[in-house]
Formats: C-alpha cells, structure tokens, sequence
C-alpha cells in the first residue's frame, strides 16, 4: 500500500513530561487538506511476570480517569530516547516489587490507534526475586501473586477491561503456543 498522507505543518499545542497533544496540517487522500489532532506519545511498555510455577502477578492499579481500580499488569510510560526494555525493568520493580533475570520480548502493538501514535512493548520476565515496591506519590497500586488461569479469570473478568494487560495476555498466549 503506498502512503497517501503527507504532513505539511505540526503544532504541539500541549506539551508535559508524558506527551503532547498535537495538531497537524497534511494532505488527504483526495489531495485536500485537512486537520488531525492527537496525542504524541513516546510509547509504553507492560511486563508479564512469570514465576517458575507458573504463577503470575497483577496489579490492582487505582486508575484516577475512571475513578476505579483495575486488574493490570505492571505497565509504565516511555521519555524520549528510552529503551523499552530498560523501562520495563525500572516499571517491573517499582510497581510489582520484582525483579526478572530473563526478559523475552513478546510483541508491540497501537494502543489507541486513531487517536494516540503510542506504541506499547510487552515483556515476559522470569526468574523473578522480590524487591522493594517503589511507587511514585501518584500511584496506588497492590500487588497479588496468583496461578496464571485466575489472573486471566481476573483480567477478563471486569466490567471495565484495561485494554493493554488484554494485548499482553494475547501475546503471551501466542509465545506460549509457540507462534
């Protein structure tokens, strides 16, 4: 498929240490010219903690945007110029107390497409050891350890599915299968 999108201008019309909400001026498909507002964002990246038994963690994360807390895996948000897998160690210690001897990269994908050019990089890590939990002042975050088939029961299980531990799932799936 050739690309038929051209940006002409972009304007960072908000700019935080997370992402920047963007206008951008391009040409359409029709050779018009249009207007597309979305998030920048670096990217993201979520681990699938998995102990030599087979157990596994989730976090049960206070989200504030939904006022509720979910079932996740530990996930955390990429600067510029970081290394997925340097930010997915950093994000397994400090949000589920853990630390992992094997990473395997599992897979990347578009989170909110459309809207956001974030894309989220998931990990499986084992040989894990406890650490410290080192939570920053804006999260509230409990860890439970649990067999594998009850964290899937739990994740797929509310009513308000964090989108990104589903990939993650999904993509552990595939790996496990061998795909």
């Amino acid at each position: 498929m050739s690309r038929p999108f051209q940006r002409l201008s972009r304007d960072v019309l908000v700019h935080n240490a997370w992402h920047r909400y963007c206008r951008d001026r391009y040409t359409r498909r029709d050779g018009s010219e249009g207007e597309y507002f979305y998030v920048d964002m670096t990217g993201s990246c979520g681990i699938v903690p998995l102990f030599a038994d087979g157990s596994t963690v989730l976090c049960r994360a206070w989200r504030y945007l939904f006022d509720r807390a979910l079932w996740e895996f530990p996930i955390g948000g990429m600067q510029p110029g970081e290394d997925p897998l340097q930010v997915a160690q950093h994000e397994l210690e400090e949000e589920a107390g853990l630390r992992a001897r094997e990473w395997t990269p599992l897979g990347r994908f578009a989170p909110y497409k459309g809207v956001s050019n974030e894309v989220c990089h998931f990990f499986l890590a084992r040989e894990l050891v406890e650490v410290p939990q080192r939570l920053e002042p804006e999260e509230d975050i409990e860890v439970h350890r649990m067999g594998l088939d009850e964290a899937e029961r739990l994740l797929m299980g509310q009513d308000l599915l964090d989108g990104q531990s589903v990939c993650g799932l999904l993509l552990l799936r595939r790996h496990l299968a061998g795909a």
